[in-house]
């Protein structure tokens, strides 16, 4: 009798056909039908948005040469593989956003098609009459659906791709560790690996997980050994697996070699930051599960119906659940280790995603052990549509909820371009934002990205100072102060030698119109001393100009003092009426531009105040009063009263506007 060479200790895959051709087709169909709704949804709206920052980074690298790209990645935080292929990318589809996000949409729907082939292999399901399995299908349809891998395959950075080669990688192992003697899986492994290690530094996760299949792997060989050794005939291929692996793993970092003093450079470079992990834990189930626009409310119910369904798996799948569990559960581990616990790195955890939707879908294997929950079939269903429910709320919200929506630098640069105001200057405060609003700004405005290397003020002043002397209006985009101008050095300095005007949130991105003096107003031009409540008084003010012209802005500047220390915050409001007392136009913000709160004033001090009203384009010619008063910032209606001189509303007269 023959010894076979190798007998396959692997589950049966959805590739086994049961009625010829006719079967084939129908499982093919039900793939593509998965895909083509994996496409839709990747592809839908993928260029409503704008580019945000980081996308901006890529766009702008992946304009450059390859040997520029590796240059400029030895000095970026992320390897140079993404950023190359975007390079080879760009020259097929074009440099618009629909063509640059299409390569992460691409690998999206690969990631899809890899997890329904890895999920037919771990979950051992038998394919019946042509048509997917139950717990198959439902892992495609809840990778296709899932709002966390649509998000990040409608984006131009690495994450899609860094969860499309996870799961390749994991595939190729497991059908390696079916067929150790067939090397070209070995190979498929390696160079899965490797490119995952160019993609991302926090890939090499993926080997931690890799490992604890391994040891899984050699536990069951050995329990399979003790209890049917022809099984494994002959048996030298399987005792050698943990070398062999061993040796892919050290085939892999060879060929990674040339980058790692760049990654032991790289890595680390951020303070750790560990929250509570049980908090954390939650939050990152919920987050796999409904990505970046969730509701918190529905987030906290999805992790409640995810683990139940992934306990009920644990009971009718047995052993299968386990590598899906470990799958979803290490890199969250891993993250809580190397202190990467906050919302901005939830995005590292895409890699899990995929193990994830395998996990819930384990609760649809046939339950062929008659256990208890045999009767409770539809227990798994009814879960299952609860997440459902509560991804298409996140999808909703990813697709038409605008505060959800990335930081519109398409619409800043368009504003910026409309009002085309001549001798304007645009600052950008941090730099980083220099890549993406330069691929929109096209307008002849200089941009000055500011803090340059760490925020000094005896830098920065004499570069504003000269910045501020070129122009008479500056656009101020604030984006990621806190990390790199915490002091706020660049806003303190404007507000005190400009008059911010304007001042909205688009996204997460803050944009502030300056008006430039010649010279900053040192001195009152009207002395007041008008009373505001019991503390407060108006030393005095200065208007230089009573005429302007729409589309200008009016420069006011303000002397406050105290009597006592103020509990209570104010905003000061500048109101420009008509002849009927209607508001034309007005500026509502605490003193010194939001940085000088009332709370912070000394009786001794007189506090310098500078305001800018912008004057609308479509205003009328005409005369309007300018009119001031203090209000508590905490109602509006709260208005200070004021003492002889004010009005009976509580607002003080600073003087007649004529607009030419």
């Amino acid at each position: 009798m023959t010894e076979p060479t190798s007998i396959s200790i692997a589950p049966r895959t959805m590739s086994r056909l049961v009625n010829g051709k006719e079967v084939a087709l129908t499982t093919m169909a039900g793939i593509v039908l998965l895909l083509l709704l994996a496409t839709g949804l990747r592809f839908y709206r993928l260029d409503t948005q704008s580019f945000w920052n980081d996308e901006g980074n890529s766009a702008r690298l992946s304009e450059r040469s390859p040997a520029l790209i590796i240059e400029g990645t030895a000095s970026d935080i992320h390897p140079p593989l993404y950023y190359l292929l975007l390079r080879g990318w760009r020259e097929l589809l074009g440099d618009t956003e629909f063509g640059l996000r299409s390569f992460s949409a691409f690998a999206g729907v690969l990631t899809v098609a890899a997890v329904i082939t890895l999920a037919s292999l771990i979950l051992g399901t038998r394919q019946r009459w042509g048509v997917l399995p139950t717990a198959v299908l439902i892992s495609g349809v809840l990778a296709a659906l899932n709002p966390a891998l649509i998000y990040y395959s409608q984006e131009t950075r690495m994450y899609a791709l860094m969860a499309l080669l996870a799961t390749l990688a994991t595939l190729f192992l497991w059908r390696w560790l079916a067929a150790p003697q067939l090397w070209p899986w070995a190979v498929a492994y390696v160079l899965a690996m490797t490119a995952g290690l160019y993609t991302h530094y926090f890939f090499p996760v993926i080997f931690i997980l890799h490992g604890l299949v391994v040891f899984l792997w050699i536990v069951r060989y050995q329990v399979i050994l003790a209890v049917d050794p022809q099984r494994l005939r002959p048996a030298r291929l399987w005792r050698h697996i943990p070398f062999y692996w061993f040796g892919m793993v050290v085939a892999s970092f060879v060929l990674y070699t040339p980058w790692i003093p760049t990654f032991l450079r790289q890595a680390g470079g951020r303070p750790a930051v560990r929250e509570p992990f049980l908090a954390f834990l939650l939050d990152s189930i919920g987050w796999m599960a409904l990505g970046e626009t969730a509701n918190s409310q529905a987030q906290l119910w999805v992790v409640l119906l995810a683990a139940l369904l992934i306990a009920y798996g644990a009971v009718v799948a047995g052993g299968k659940v386990v590598v899906p569990v470990l799958g979803t559960i290490i890199p969250i581990l891993f993250m809580a280790v190397v202190g990467t616990t906050q919302p901005a790195f939830y995005k590292f955890m895409l890699v899990a995603v995929p193990f994830y939707v395998i996990a819930l879908a384990s609760s649809f294997v046939p339950d062929n052990k008659n256990s208890l929950l045999r009767g409770w079939f539809w227990l798994p269903w009814l879960l299952l549509i609860g997440v459902l429910l509560a991804t298409a709320i996140s999808l909703n919200n990813l697709y038409f909820d605008p505060s959800h929506a990335r930081a519109d630098y398409r619409g800043i640069a368009a504003r910026i371009a409309a009002q085309d105001y001549p001798d304007a200057g645009i600052i950008l405060d941090a730099p980083n934002q220099w890549e993406v609003f330069t691929y929109y700004h096209q307008g002849p405005a200089p941009v000055y990205p500011l803090p340059k290397g760490q925020p000094d003020p005896d830098l920065l002043h004499p570069q504003l100072a000269e910045i501020a002397a070129q122009h008479n209006r500056l656009y101020a985009l604030y984006w990621g102060e806190d990390q790199r101008d915490p002091d706020r050095i660049v806003e303190r300095w404007l507000d005190a030698h400009a008059f911010k005007a304007k001042e909205e949130w688009i996204g997460d991105v803050r944009l502030v119109v300056y008006a430039v003096p010649e010279a900053p107003p040192t001195r009152m031009d009207t002395i007041s001393g008008l009373s505001f409540g019991d503390a407060i008084t108006l030393e005095g003010f200065t208007l230089p100009e009573s005429q302007t012209y729409p589309g200008d802005i009016v420069p006011v500047t303000l002397f406050w003092s105290t009597a006592r220390p103020l509990p209570e915050r104010y905003k000061v409001f500048l109101h420009l009426v008509d002849a009927d007392a209607m508001i034309v136009t007005q500026r509502d913000s605490e003193p010194g531009g939001g940085l000088v709160p009332t709370t912070s004033w000394l009786p001794e001090d007189v506090v310098v105040d500078n305001h800018g009203l912008l004057i609308p384009q479509s205003l009328p010619p005409g005369e309007y009063d300018l009119l001031l008063g203090l209000y508590d910032v905490r109602d509006s209606a709260q208005r200070l009263p004021l003492g002889p001189g004010g009005r009976p509303d509580h607002s003080y007269l600073l003087g007649k506007i004529h607009v030419r």
